[in-house]
């Protein structure tokens, strides 16, 4: 069966109060915010919302009209450094056997790969670097630690530890270093700018407002900011249809709690231009992909984030990549899990008039 917004054909959990259908958007007072017109829409300057105090944050909500797009990408939203960033991991990053990462790698502690991973970026690491035998990294390592290259593993550019490096039978990289290296500094700069883009995402009137809820059917959803009031969870085997409707569409979901994805879940979006969006907003706890689920969009969680095996997680549009990032705690990739997407010589992948992810 398939479902199309307002939710009133989803199962709640017990107690969690009546659904709220579709809300009228909100409107807000102009204010003398930094942004410009480009034809019928209002668009972000594009800088880092890390110079944006909470208290300034909600106000440059308010300049905003939801009755207009408000042109929100992860490119408005963070710091060049921070879009930089596949995987920011507040603490430790851990990816399974025949992982593959599209794009760099930094972690608040240590980073390790499994065996026949593929990291098509660079890794930085607050602690101890280590990558599974057979492993390959495009970029450089850098350990504040030691840096361990598991046998047969490859790293095409330099590998710098603060403390030793070792290299295990055939392992190699481009070239070698032991410079002091700490990202404590970069590690409180990411995590602050994360906290406040989730809480300004948060601080947005949402086109629907809706309860927590267990997503049970097939469910599409128009373009729109959704606020869900409590946590979010799709069960197994469900799809997710975001209907761009041949607009640049912006879907933005905003969790209080947290998100879950079950095994198998599919999200495609259909209809869509090359500025369509997707963000998944955690702001008050985890993110979790079960295995084998596919899923667009970009996410932030103030928790931890875990994909299972073989599940994949890319971008599409204007925000390509699928790039996670937690704000305080851990990333896990299990065995054979996906992050990221890349196209003809490393550019986004564009959809179609009607794009689904394979």
């Amino acid at each position: 069966m398939l479902c199309q917004i307002p939710w009133y054909f989803l199962c709640c959990e017990p107690n969690s109060g009546s659904l709220i259908g579709a809300q009228p958007p909100a409107s807000f007072q102009n204010e003398t915010r930094q942004h410009q017109k480009d034809g019928h829409h209002m668009r972000f300057q594009k800088r880092s919302i890390a110079a944006v105090s909470v208290l300034a944050a909600g106000a440059l909500v308010a300049s905003l009209s939801t009755s207009a797009s408000a042109e929100i990408s992860m490119k408005s939203l963070l710091s060049e450094e921070m879009q930089q960033q596949q995987i920011f991991a507040g603490s430790y990053m851990t990816g399974g056997a025949t992982s593959t990462i599209y794009g760099n790698i930094i972690a608040g502690t240590y980073v390790t790969t499994g065996v026949n991973t593929t990291v098509d970026g660079s890794t930085s690491s607050g602690t101890d670097t280590t990558l599974g035998a057979n492993s390959t990294v495009s970029g450089s390592v850098q350990s504040a630690g030691d840096s361990t290259l598991g046998s047969n593993s490859v790293v095409a550019g330099n590998v710098n530890s603060g403390v030793v490096t070792t290299f295990i039978d055939g392992a190699t990289s481009g070239s070698e270093s032991n410079d002091y290296y700490s990202a404590a500094a970069e590690m409180e700069r990411g995590r602050n700018e994360i906290t406040d883009v989730q809480q300004f995402l948060l601080r947005f009137a949402g086109n629907v407002t809706l309860p927590e809820a267990t997503i049970n059917t097939d469910t599409t959803f128009t373009q729109g900011i959704y606020t869900i009031t409590g946590f979010m969870s799709v069960a197994a085997d469900i799809t997710i249809t975001l209907d761009a409707q041949n607009t640049d569409s912006e879907f933005i979901f905003n969790i209080s709690k947290y998100l879950s994805f079950g095994e198998n879940v599919q999200v495609r979006v259909v209809n869509a231009t090359e500025n369509v969006v997707v963000i998944w907003n955690a702001g008050g706890g985890y993110v979790t992909l079960g295995a084998n689920a596919d899923i667009v969009g970009n996410v932030l969680a103030q928790e931890y984030v875990s994909i299972g095996a073989q599940a994949t997680i890319v971008g599409i549009g204007a925000d390509c990549g699928g790039a996670m990032y937690s704000a305080t705690s851990y990333i896990t990739i299990g065995a054979g899990g996906i992050v990221g997407t890349t196209g003809e010589n490393g550019s986004c992948q564009i959809p179609s008039t009607d794009w689904i992810k394979n």
